[in-house]
């Protein structure tokens, strides 16, 4: 029997019972489309309060996650701050502030922008 055959033999039960499993994932569907306008309108909400969304959601993951998944996150943040002092790029943020400032205060003033060259650079 071919599948066409199947399909067309399934008969009127079955039709119901595909009907109803059909039914059943619209739902969902719909569900989750509502459930994603929610999230939006809470992501828009925590943005005007100030809140970072990354962070959120990073802890959001964290708390979802299984406990063996948070403590290699931890074991991993630990040893890139250490990767990172051995390379001596800053550990705590007092001390990336203070390099931003220093960087800040390096850099050169940007020369003012011109039609071209005047005449008398040339000589």
């Amino acid at each position: 029997m071919s599948k066409t055959e199947t399909v067309v033999a399934l008969g009127d039960n079955a039709e119901a019972e595909l009907k109803r499993r059909v039914d059943r994932r619209v739902e969902i569907v719909e569900e989750l489309a509502a459930i994603k306008t929610r999230l939006d309108e809470f992501k828009k909400e925590d943005k005007a309060d100030g809140f970072n969304d990354k962070a959120i959601v990073h802890a959001v993951k964290m708390r979802t996650a299984d406990p063996e998944k948070v403590l290699a996150t931890l074991l991993l943040e630990a040893e890139c701050k250490l990767y990172r002092k051995a390379a001596g790029v800053a550990t705590e943020i007092d001390e990336a502030e203070k390099a931003v400032r220093k960087h800040v205060a390096e850099v050169p003033e940007p020369k003012p922008k011109g039609k071209g060259r005047r005449r008398d650079d040339l000589n």
